[in-house]
């Protein structure tokens, strides 16, 4: 998306999307789309409090282009300083990323 206006959005349920960028942050690789289309779209509420070391996590990604998966495991450390600039407070899960997950969602597990 490095200088694109719009991309193509596909839904879970294989719809194609027309949707404009409305904003980036290239050092969280995060963007901000605006679907063309109305409707009601599932979504997520940011979490209340913060994760603790030694929490479950699950982490939701597409690997390889395989569709939607997710793999479990642990909030290993907190406050991770990779040296990548202001951002650096990072989580340290060992939940499995592969290719294609890094970027997808992960969530707490506090059950």
């Amino acid at each position: 998306m490095d200088k694109a206006k719009t991309v193509e959005v596909v839904t879970d349920d294989g719809r194609s999307l027309d949707a404009k960028i409305i904003g980036t942050d290239p050092t969280t690789d995060i963007a901000l789309l605006k679907v063309s289309e109305g409707g009601d779209f599932p979504y997520v509420r940011l979490a209340k409090s913060t994760p603790r070391v030694g929490d479950w996590v699950v982490a939701i990604g597409n690997p390889f282009g395989l569709g939607g998966t997710v793999t479990a495991g642990i909030v290993s450390a907190r406050g991770r300083d990779i040296g990548s600039g202001s951002y650096d407070d990072f989580l340290q899960i060992d939940a499995p990323i592969n290719l294609g997950n890094s970027g997808g969602p992960t969530f707490t597990c506090r059950c």
